[in-house]
């Protein structure tokens, strides 16, 4: 080996390493994000039981790629390792950074193949430099797995175009297949590669080069064969990903929620035939073909849209990746239209490289309606990586343009590291960084809720006034809201009012005084504050909930102890997920070291008061405590029958770690008595007290 080729490895190592050590500190700083506990439940579930149905709406994107995140967790428990919630997240999120160490060392190896040594450099650099990437590559999601599953399939396809034999259009085959078992947007191969085939096809009739002359049958059937190779492989994948699971259910066996399938299961013939995939493949497929139809409120620089904005996703890549990136793509462009020779020039993979992106862009544009995070767009940016790596072929780094390179590479370098260890609320220069990223767009661009745990257990603990977190309403004092709420939720927070401070680039703090409430607001539902009794222990502790079922989660339990009961909104209270489905819960106070506890309040409902309060209240509950191996019930705590929107039971004071309201039997949503499990279990708020 040469001494260049030692640097080039040496290169190669050091900006893999650094990457890794990146993530590993983003995952210490982030806590858990909406969605990371729903992908690695799912995997879990799928790694122990083999089952990976859909039985709820949470449910609808969920792959089993997730089964790679529980590993780690699944055999820890087997080695009897103790873990906790944060543990098992933690020990979740590795795979995922083992998975951006595969994705940046295949962006080097097809960069390097096109431009030579410096140009894999150059797009492993960008790439390992990227805030979006590095926000993404160390989460318990599908993100990241997508946009790998879709470079590795097209980079294996293009290298059997190139030299065609049955062991590449094996490993074609096998990527495509994987692809699937990540999101359903790697579906979207299948028209990229036939566009990629249309375009070389024009290519080759403008240089004048004929097609080979094949008898008509085996020309048709050479033609088939790779499409027939990569139906197979999805097939296979699929199968094996999903253990088999219902496979061969016809459509008339599921209970479609989209146009679509409900149109194919309608057609008398279709409607019968097995399908060679499992159940809960398709079953995902229909769920997220109703969602990205339904659409979601979206945020543009100041404009709310309920079906979303043309140019959301163009513009979020323009505000979110660094300068310096964009400045060498536009670079590498100029070059690959006006490059004569050699390496700046890559004809066999223009179109590979160009035709994800551009076909992610148009779909995510023109027909998507879920405008909720660049992170949609994620499995373009590998591609575009690789384009630009040409730059670094284009002169020596001697020269201006080599040195100007230099400096914009340098430039991408200064902007990502200025953001470690925090990369999702990135934004560039453009617009001002990161501080004024929330004025731009919302939701997982700026916070995907990384924050919340550090916002409760630590900043409001050292705030030095009262800090109110995510009220339900004008609320007078000090506020704290997270920017991924601060557009659909606070209106009257982001219409009237300036945030004082911004907390790690996603949660916003403002002074509010009453005098500005009443001159703004005074129309407005008011939040609600819950009395401030002197010794209440549930916000010093951790809110927890769940259920005797398995498949049921609950949602929003930060709102359990935070001492208001909001404006009636639906976020006020924790609610047990999916909402589809019948089934009661429990909802707690934990604590890291054991309290006395003889006295509970509880806001046993969804709604704090109002004409809408008797729905979803708490008619048979019961408080627990913890004895260190089973929930025992309080004495005198049982209650059948329930009417009052807020209780209160004393007890014979207990130490434990842990409280919780068990709900048995709850009103409905149109406010009549459910029958016992047929119901969806609710709590507004929680207070503990000593005595």
């Amino acid at each position: 080996m040469t001494k260049r080729r030692v640097l080039e490895a040496a290169v190669v190592a050091a900006l893999l390493a650094l990457f890794a050590w990146r993530e590993l500190a983003a995952m210490r700083a982030d806590g858990p994000t909406v969605d990371e506990g729903a992908h690695l439940a799912y995997g879990e579930r799928g790694l122990e039981r083999g089952a990976f149905d859909r039985e709820g709406p949470m449910l609808n994107s969920k792959m089993p790629v997730s089964v790679l995140n529980a590993l780690p967790v699944a055999a820890a428990a087997r080695l009897g390792v103790p873990a906790d919630g944060r543990r098992r997240l933690w020990l979740g999120r590795l795979p995922t950074v083992a998975l951006g160490l595969l994705l940046g060392w295949l962006v080097w190896h097809w960069a390097r193949a096109l431009f030579g040594a410096r140009g894999g450099v150059l797009g492993l650099f960008l790439y390992t430099f990227c805030p979006n990437v590095l926000a993404h590559s160390h989460l318990v999601t599908t993100d990241l797995a997508t946009a790998l599953g879709m470079f590795a399939a097209t980079y294996a396809f293009w290298r059997y175009r190139q030299r065609p034999g049955a062991w590449r259009l094996a490993v074609a085959a096998a990527a495509f297949g994987a692809a699937q078992l990540t999101k359903v947007t790697a579906l979207f191969l299948a028209p990229i590669f036939l566009l990629i085939g249309l375009l070389e096809l024009v290519r080759a009739r403008l240089a004048g080069v004929r097609p080979a002359a094949t008898a008509g049958p085996r020309r048709v059937l050479r033609a088939l064969l790779p499409a027939a190779a990569l139906l197979a492989g999805a097939i296979v994948a699929l199968d094996l990903g999903f253990a088999g699971e219902k496979t061969l259910t016809p459509l008339s066996g599921m209970a479609p929620v989209s146009r679509p399938f409900q149109a194919l299961a309608a057609v008398p013939l279709l409607r019968d035939v097995p399908m060679p995939v499992p159940l809960p493949y398709l079953t995902g497929l229909d769920m997220v073909t109703r969602d990205v139809g339904a659409g979601s409120p979206s945020y543009l620089h100041g404009r709310l849209s309920a079906r979303g904005f043309w140019d959301y996703y163009l513009v979020a890549a323009l505000i979110k990746m660094p300068v310096g990136t964009l400045a060498l793509l536009a670079l590498a462009a100029w070059l690959a239209a006006t490059g004569a020779t050699g390496r700046i020039r890559a004809p066999s993979a223009e179109a590979y490289l160009l035709v994800p992106p551009a076909f992610l862009l148009a779909y995510l544009s023109f027909a998507f309606e879920l405008q909720i995070g660049l992170r949609y767009l994620l499995p373009a940016l590998p591609f575009l990586f690789v384009f630009a790596g040409r730059a670094a072929a284009w002169q020596p780094g001697v020269s201006p343009g080599g040195a100007a390179v230099g400096l914009l590479a340098a430039w991408t370098g200064v902007s990502s590291l200025a953001s470690h260890p925090r990369y999702v609320p990135y934004f560039n220069e453009l617009i001002g960084g990161q501080s004024h990223g929330y004025r731009w767009l919302s939701d997982s661009n700026v916070d995907w809720g990384q924050d919340d745990d550090y916002m409760r257990e630590v900043y409001a603990r050292r705030s030095p006034v009262r800090l109110w977190i995510e009220p339900g309403g004008p609320i007078a004092g000090r506020v704290a809201v997270g920017l991924r709420t601060l557009v659909p939720r606070h209106p009257w927070l982001r219409d009237h009012f300036q945030p004082v401070a911004l907390v790690r680039g996603s949660w916003a703090i403002y002074d509010v005084t009453a005098e500005q409430i009443e001159r703004c607001c005074a129309g407005e539902p008011q939040a609600w504050p819950v009395p401030d009794d002197a010794g209440n222990l549930a916000p010093d502790g951790q809110g927890i909930g769940g259920s005797d079922s398995p498949d049921v989660g609950v949602r929003f339990l930060e709102k359990l102890n935070d001492r208001m009961l909001g404006a009636n909104s639906t976020w006020d209270a924790a609610r047990s997920s999916p909402s589809a489905a019948p089934v009661e819960a429990w909802f707690g106070i934990a604590w890291p070291e054991p309290r006395q506890v003889g006295r509970v309040t509880a806001y046993p409902g969804f709604f704090s008061r109002g004409p809408e309060s008797r729905r979803f209240l708490a008619l048979d509950y019961v408080l627990q405590w913890w004895d260190g191996s089973a929930w025992v019930d309080l004495p005198g705590t049982r209650v059948i029958g329930n009417r009052r929107l807020h209780v209160e039971h004393s007890f014979p004071p207990v130490r434990t770690t842990r409280v919780r309201l068990r709900i048995e039997r709850e009103r409905n949503e149109q406010g009549s008595e459910a029958v016992p499990g047929v119901f969806r279990a609710t709590c507004l708020e929680l207070a503990v007290h000593p005595r």
